[in-house]
């Protein structure tokens, strides 16, 4: 391996002009200088593209969709336009260590079978207050078996992938386009076939961003069935070697998704209510109060709304 191999790092854009300085600086001021940051806007309503051209930096490469093609189908097109030996991601609301790419670069080096590198993450407030590192599992076997269980025992945005993985495995599935989940189901087409670690090092700085690409549910349950469907794929993939998305058998994967959705039609404020601890835990108080008052809208007479809501308000007051 060449003594600094290039690394092509993948940002996708839209609407982030308040943090995507900070995700750029991040990148260009790594202590692993060979780089090429891709950046592609996705047709932003903000100023995202005055602040992009604002940089000078030449390993910057920036890239505009004429309208919005959702992350999945930009970053299926900045996958195209990498010419690294290595690819990276680093999405444009959050932000890196500058050692990063070179401790995980380090790792590639010692493991000439290692093909996929992630690292922990350091969750952080909209304002870049702490929140949280994760502890994911380290090991393949252990970050397979936590999969297959419904755990998310990775941030694909902190990996650090080989080249010849794209060639292989290909790019992002379509299906998952505006549901979320792609980088999972790539992740677990990877991991069939090589070498995935995670380093303990929380490296990622993974923020907490209501507006961000991960942050929007808007009345989205298929969202929220990933957490069910992905572990449903993989065990079905370890079985039999394929699954419905990859079979196109749209019918099946129908029928799934019907049983995921009953408990949401019998219940319509149950939605809101995941939702609603989903946003509390992650520390986004304030709108999950408001999710919950629009479950106590579409079902006044469910207790449980009422017992999450006076709960969350209760435990909010005590942290003022």
């Amino acid at each position: 391996m060449p003594a600094q191999p290039k690394i092509s790092v993948l940002m996708p854009a839209y609407n982030a002009e308040r943090f995507i300085s900070k995700a750029i600086e991040s990148i260009v001021k790594q202590t692993w200088s060979n780089i090429e940051l891709l950046v592609m806007d996705d047709a932003s309503k903000d100023d995202t593209v005055s602040v992009l051209k604002a940089f000078k930096d030449p390993r910057l490469k920036f890239f505009s969709n004429e309208k919005n093609l959702g992350y999945l189908k930009t970053c299926n097109k900045l996958f195209d336009l990498a010419q690294g030996d290595f690819i990276a991601f680093q999405d444009a609301d959050d932000y890196s260590d500058v050692v990063r790419l070179e401790t995980q670069m380090q790792q590639f080096a010692q493991d000439p079978q290692l093909a996929v590198c992630g690292t922990n993450l350091a969750a952080v407030h909209e304002d870049g207050t702490p929140l949280y590192c994760s502890m994911y599992f380290t090991t393949p076997e252990k970050i397979t078996a936590n999969m297959l269980e419904g755990g998310y025992s990775m941030i694909p945005n902190s990996f650090v992938f080989k080249r010849e993985i794209l060639t292989a495995i290909g790019k992002y599935n379509e299906y998952w386009d505006r549901i979320g989940a792609e980088d999972y189901y790539w992740a677990w087409l990877i991991m069939e076939r090589y070498k995935l670690i995670n380093i303990q090092p929380a490296l990622y700085y993974y923020r907490l961003n209501p507006q961000g690409i991960t942050g929007d549910w808007s009345d989205n349950r298929r969202k929220l069935h990933n957490r069910q469907l992905l572990p449903w794929l993989f065990k079905t993939r370890a079985a039999t070697g394929t699954d419905p998305i990859e079979q196109k058998d749209w019918a099946a994967l129908d029928s799934f998704i019907k049983q995921l959705d009953q408990p949401y039609l019998d219940d319509p404020s149950l939605y809101y209510r995941e939702m609603a601890k989903r946003d509390f835990y992650s520390g986004n108080k304030k709108r999950a109060l408001k999710l919950l008052l629009k479950g106590i809208g579409r079902s006044p007479f469910n207790s449980a709304n009422f017992r999450d809501f006076f709960y969350y308000l209760r435990t909010r007051a005590h942290q003022h």
